[in-house]
């Protein structure tokens, strides 16, 4: 199976980054009103002018954000999406992102159809009416439809031995790192008590950020009724890659930093005159191939499936029937 191009890897990153990233308030440019007629034509399916629109809804946050940081502008007028900056507007900008989000939908509609699977939740949620959650309903729907293409791809075309090992290695490492739970000192203070209970740092541990020296928690109480009663500040702290939220920077950090280390690890903290001890751990370290062949599984059918996207998308399937810049300017207040 043939890698997917950078290029095209590029050009989707851009459409999900502007589907994900928050934008300025969208109260200074909002598109509000209903668009009547046709949009675009996928295939068989006929893309009505107010589902374009639920699309700029969708996208107009983060296009307007982006493009006002590029052409440094810092205050918006009630004809922001129809003024010139430079000699471009942001409603082209919109447009262009608008299409490039239909022509996905396309193409994920059509390899659908390629490969037997029922698109047509899909397409009906691309008929209803728009709202304050029609855009998010669109996008869920498009995953729905995309997990049923992945199970049929791995069906019809189930990958061999080889297959999933090239799959695999592709993998970066951070997706290859198994779950990992520890339970951790913070420290502060008792440097005299800590320094001459440590040890040179462990090979294991010399490649973590920060570590210098371990210490023997064999005894792990002793330890720390000894650094407490040198005066010392010791908060134990539990953390489970499994439960902590994407939101608890601290908690990620010192997941990252105990990734490859082993319990007794010393490293310095993230805060003034902070230590961090790795009292013990669970997990850890990169899986091999053997370890998760779910994990192969997963990353073949996602490079499969993205590939077989970029082809459809190459294929510019989307056939517009109205101009997007236009309908999108008259769906402004």
């Amino acid at each position: 199976m043939q890698r997917a191009r950078q290029g095209r890897r590029t050009m989707i990153g851009a459409v999900v980054a502007v589907l994900l990233i928050g934008g300025v308030s969208a109260g200074a440019w909002a598109i509000t009103r209903e668009a009547d007629g046709a949009a675009a034509v996928c295939g068989d399916v006929t893309v009505p002018a107010s589902t374009a629109v639920t699309y700029g809804l969708g996208l107009q946050s983060a296009v307007g954000t982006d493009f006002a940081a590029q052409h440094d502008i810092a205050s918006y007028g009630s004809d922001f999406w129809g003024q010139e900056y430079g000699g471009t507007r942001p409603v082209d900008a919109l447009a262009s992102a608008v299409k490039s989000a239909l022509t996905a939908d396309c193409a994920l509609i059509l390899l659908a159809d390629d490969w037997g699977v029922d698109s047509s939740a899909f397409r009906a949620a691309t008929e209803e009416p728009g709202g304050v959650d029609a855009y998010e309903r669109l996008r869920s729907r498009a995953e729905e439809l995309k997990d049923a293409v992945r199970a049929a791809l791995l069906e019809q075309s189930p990958p061999d031995d080889a297959d999933l090992r090239s799959a695999f290695e592709r993998l970066g490492d951070v997706s290859k790192e198994s779950d990992l739970a520890v339970t951790v000192w913070r420290v502060h203070g008792a440097e005299e008590v800590l320094a001459a209970s440590m040890a040179p740092a462990s090979p294991t541990s010399a490649g973590v950020t920060g570590s210098s020296a371990t210490v023997d928690t064999t005894n792990a109480a002793a330890l720390r009724d000894r650094l407490i009663a040198a005066g010392a500040s010791v908060e134990e702290l539990r953390i489970d890659s499994q439960e902590i939220s994407k939101e608890d920077l601290y908690s990620s950090q010192i997941l990252d930093a105990m990734q490859h280390a082993e319990p007794g690890a010393v490293i310095d903290g993230f805060t003034e005159g902070e230590r961090l001890i790795l009292v013990d751990k669970l997990g850890g370290g990169l899986l091999t191939f053997e370890q998760a062949p779910q994990l192969a599984r997963n990353a073949y059918v996602n490079e499969l499936l993205e590939e077989q996207l970029e082809q459809g998308i190459d294929a510019d399937p989307l056939r517009m029937t109205a101009d997007l810049a236009t309908l999108l300017l008259d769906a402004t207040p």
